[in-house]
C-alpha cells in the first residue's frame, strides 16, 4: 500500500488574530500518517496576527507567506503555489477543525475522480442566534443532498487536490465571496467530482449582530450576482443553492416594489387594493415559507433557532435586494468588477 499523500494547509489571514489559536490548535488535533506542513498566508493585517504568527513561524510550527493584498482568492493561490504537498487543505481563520476531519476528507479523496471534499460546518460551542441560524440554515440544505456527492464545496472547510486546482487556473482573483462556487463549477466542467462528507466536522465562528450578519449577507448577495454573470446557467443555483434559494432575492424586490407602489398610491388617492395584494402574496411567502423550513429545522434538529429563519432571513433578503440595486448600479457605469465589492477587507 502506498503511504498516504501530503497535506498543505492553507489560511488565508486578514485580522483573523482573535480566532488563530483555536484554529491552529484545531490543525495540530489532527491525526495524519502522511506528511502535513502549514501555511499562514498573512494579507495586510492591522490586528496582532502578524505578530502571533510570526513567533509561530519562527518555532517552526508553520509557514509564514506574504500575501498580495488583492483579496481572498489572491490569498488563496499565493498559499497553493507555495505547498509543498500534493492535497491543499484550506482552512479559514474562524474554523475549528474537530478530530478526524482530515482524515475523513482524505479517505474521499483516494478515489482519483475526486477533485474535492468538503467537510460539515457546525456552529460553535456556545454561539449566538445569528451563528445557529446560519449552521441550521446550511445543515437543513446539505441534507437535502441525494448522496454525498455536490457540483459545490465550500472553501475554509475543504481539501483540494492541488493538481486539479492548477488543470483549471487556481482561484479566479476578480471574484471575492462566489469564487467557491466558481472553482467547483470550473471542475466539474473539467470532468471532475466533488465530495460533502458530513462526518467531517468543524465550528465555524460565524459573525453575529444585526449589522455585521446583513454585511455579510449583502456581500453574499453580491458574489452571487458576479457569479451568475459569469457562470449563467447557474441561475437556478446548485446542489447547496437551489431555485427555492435563489428566488428569495426577487421575491423581496417585487414585495418591496409593490409596498413602495401601494404608498404611493395612497398617498395620490388612488386605488391601493391591487399592489397591497401583491405586496401581501410576495412577502407572505417568504415568511410562510420560512416559517416552514424553520420549524422543521428546528424539529429535525433539536435547535429552537430554527424559530428565527423568519426575521433572520428577511433581513438576508432585504441585504440581498441592496446587493441587487449596487451591482446593476455599477455595471451600468461600466464599474471594473472588484473581490472588495463583495467581500470588503475587515
Amino acid at each position: 500500500m502506498s503511504p498516504p499523500l501530503g497535506v498543505s494547509f492553507v489560511i488565508p489571514v486578514h485580522n483573523g488574530e482573535r480566532w488563530l489559536p483555536e484554529v491552529l490548535a484545531g490543525i495540530r488535533s489532527q491525526v495524519y500518517a502522511g506528511p502535513l506542513e502549514v501555511i499562514a498566508v498573512e494579507d495586510g493585517s492591522a490586528d496582532g496576527s502578524r505578530r502571533l504568527l510570526a513567533r509561530l513561524a519562527d518555532k517552526g510550527d508553520l509557514r509564514l507567506v506574504d500575501g498580495p493584498r488583492r483579496g481572498a482568492s489572491a490569498a488563496l493561490n499565493t498559499g497553493i503555489r507555495a505547498a509543498a504537498h500534493p492535497l491543499i487543505a484550506q482552512v479559514d481563520q474562524d474554523v475549528v477543525l474537530e478530530p478526524g476531519w482530515l482524515e475523513q476528507l482524505t479517505s474521499t479523496l483516494i478515489d482519483a475522480s475526486v477533485a474535492a471534499a468538503q467537510g460539515h460546518y457546525v456552529a460553535a460551542p456556545n454561539a449566538g442566534p445569528w451563528s445557529r441560524v446560519m449552521a441550521l440554515d446550511l445543515r437543513q440544505r446539505y441534507g437535502k443532498l441525494r448522496n454525498e456527492r455536490t457540483n459545490h464545496v465550500c472553501t475554509g472547510n475543504s481539501v483540494y487536490v492541488k493538481a486539479a486546482l492548477f488543470d483549471v487556473g487556481l482561484f479566479d482573483e476578480t471574484l471575492g465571496y462566489g469564487n467557491d462556487n466558481d472553482i467547483s463549477y470550473r471542475l466539474t466542467h473539467a470532468g471532475y467530482r466533488l465530495a460533502f462528507c458530513p462526518d467531517a466536522r468543524s465550528a465555524h465562528h460565524w459573525r453575529e449582530g444585526l449589522m455585521d450578519y446583513a454585511r455579510q449577507q449583502y456581500g453574499f448577495g453580491y458574489g452571487r450576482l458576479d457569479l451568475v454573470a459569469k457562470h449563467r446557467q447557474r441561475l437556478a443555483g446548485d446542489d447547496v443553492s437551489r431555485i427555492s434559494m435563489m428566488m428569495h432575492a426577487p421575491l423581496m424586490a417585487a414585495g418591496l416594489l409593490a409596498a413602495l407602489a401601494t404608498l404611493v398610491m395612497g398617498a395620490l388617492g388612488l386605488p391601493m387594493s391591487l399592489p397591497a395584494q401583491v405586496t401581501v402574496l410576495f412577502l407572505g411567502t417568504l415568511v410562510i415559507e420560512r416559517l416552514i423550513a424553520g420549524v422543521m429545522a428546528s424539529i429535525q434538529f433539536r435547535d429552537p433557532a430554527g424559530l428565527l429563519f423568519v426575521p433572520m432571513h428577511l433581513v438576508r433578503d432585504f441585504a440581498w435586494v441592496v446587493a441587487i440595486g449596487v451591482w446593476c448600479g455599477r455595471r451600468l457605469r461600466g464599474a471594473t468588477p472588484r473581490p472588495s465589492d463583495s467581500m470588503a477587507r475587515q
